[in-house]
Order: C-alpha cells, then sequence, then structure tokens
C-alpha cells in the first residue's frame, strides 16, 4: 500500500506543471508576439524487475537482495510530462499606425543584438534607443544586413521585403530568420529566445515578409486556456485529496500496527 500514494503524487506534480504553463499562456494574453506553450503528458510504464541503486542497504549488511521486493522497481503506472511544445503559429494583426511597428507575416523572428550574445524576437513593437538605433523594447538593436539599423529620426518606411528607407534613400534591410529545429528555440526574458541548436540552422526566411504600422498579437486562444486551466486545477486538488487519503490510511495502519498491547 506504501507505494500506491506515488501514483497520485505523479498525478498531482504534472499537473502542477501544466498549471505554470496555462498560467503563463493566460499572463500574456496582451504581449505582443507571445506564443503560447502547451503540455503533453505521458504514461510512464511500470518497470518490476528493476533495481535501484538506492535506498538499497550498504555491502556489509549481508541480504540477499532477490528477496527485497519493496526497494524494486515501480509495478504501478505513472503519469508524467512528455514535453512543453511552443505553438508558433500566426497570431491576430492589431493595426496601430505607428511607423516603429513591424509585424512578421509567416514564420520568422527578428534578430537582436543583446549583451548575452544574438537573441531572437516575434515581437515587432521597436523604438529608437538613445544612439538612434532600430531596437527592441528592451533598448536591444535589431539587426539587419548591415549590422545594427541607425536612422536619423521615427518617420521612416520599410517595405514588405524589410528594406528600410529614410528620405528615399536606401538605409538597411531587416534581417527574418528562420529555423531548421523550432524546438529548440527557448525562452530567456524579455520576449526573446535563444536557440540551442547548430548555427547552420539558422538562416534567413526567404518566405516571411513584414508589414509596418501592425503587431502581432499573441496567439493565446484565453477561453481555451482559461477552461484548460480549470479543469487542470480540478484535477490537481483531487490527486491532492487522493494523496492525503493515503497518507491518513499509513497513518492509521502504523499507529494502530505500533500498539503494544499487554
Amino acid at each position: 500500500m506504501l507505494k500506491n500514494i506515488y501514483t497520485p503524487l505523479a498525478g498531482a506534480i504534472a499537473q502542477e506543471r501544466a498549471l505554470e504553463t496555462l498560467s503563463n499562456n493566460l499572463a500574456n494574453v496582451n504581449t505582443v508576439g507571445f506564443k503560447g506553450d502547451n503540455v503533453t503528458f505521458t504514461l510512464q510504464d511500470p518497470e518490476p524487475f528493476k533495481n535501484y541503486p538506492t535506498p538499497l542497504p550498504p555491502a556489509n549488511f549481508k541480504v540477499d537482495l532477490n528477496k527485497v521486493g519493496p526497494l524494486k522497481g515501480n509495478d504501478l503506472s505513472y503519469v508524467g510530462i512528455a514535453g512543453i511544445e511552443t505553438d508558433f503559429t500566426q497570431g491576430p494583426a492589431i493595426n496601430t499606425h505607428n511607423k516603429l511597428d513591424l509585424m512578421i507575416e509567416g514564420q520568422g523572428m527578428f534578430s537582436v543584438q543583446t549583451n548575452e550574445g544574438i537573441r531572437f524576437q516575434r515581437a515587432g513593437d521597436l523604438t529608437l534607443n538613445q544612439e538612434g538605433a532600430l531596437a527592441s523594447k528592451a533598448g536591444d538593436p535589431i539587426l539587419g544586413e548591415k549590422g545594427v539599423v541607425y536612422l536619423r529620426s521615427n518617420q521612416f518606411h520599410v517595405n514588405r521585403l524589410g528594406e528600410v528607407y529614410q528620405d528615399g534613400e536606401f538605409i538597411d534591410r531587416i534581417q527574418i530568420y528562420q529555423f531548421k529545429s523550432p524546438e529548440a528555440l527557448e525562452r530567456v526574458g524579455n520576449n526573446y529566445y535563444f536557440y540551442g541548436g547548430p548555427a547552420d540552422d539558422v538562416s534567413q526566411s526567404e518566405t516571411a515578409t513584414l508589414k509596418q504600422g501592425f503587431l502581432e498579437g499573441s496567439n493565446v486562444n484565453p477561453i481555451k486556456n482559461l477552461t484548460a486551466l480549470i479543469v487542470s486545477h480540478r484535477s490537481y486538488e483531487a490527486y491532492q485529496k487522493a494523496v492525503s487519503n493515503y497518507d491518513q490510511m499509513m497513518d492509521k495502519t502504523s499507529n494502530s500496527l505500533g500498539e503494544v498491547r499487554a
């Protein structure tokens, strides 16, 4: 019976991770360019014949480990997290009429020069930093074909190919990058992503275009995520109650068996 408590415990841990993910999605419903995460579960198959190195007794206790049944691998099926995948589908278009706002249409990301190195972002709510460079909301320069894109003012034009013009003069072309393995993109704060895959897997997008005066909204569906959050919370409560019941059963059993009768 002692091992039975781990089945609802595994479910509670999995639901806790799901709650964290869904809560983060809902917290970023209004974040520009935000991409929601989806949690998938997996059934962990039992391993009745596997012996773990701990908590087996030391060798000087001459014990036949084959007879130590409770210390063998689990003979119950547990649930676990199979993975957390980011949904990179296109978010809704928001017309802002702001020349500093750029929306990527199609798959791809802006390249940003930060103090920690190159990072990528989908958000197009850009600014001009103190040096006059086209920058992210955090103030880090957006990169073009020539490097940092410098402008004299916020009066400029960007065509669908990402070419930047000011006073009829070509300035630079904003780079949009795509990734061979999008699952290797990791969130690192400030709405940035770090690509952990091989450098050769990053290439300039040939299909993505830019739309000036628009922003891409979050692709999180608030109704769907709120419903999933409620279901996950109820499941977590049920698992928690099961764990509590098992704990009470073990406590009562231990106390009853431990009583010394005259």
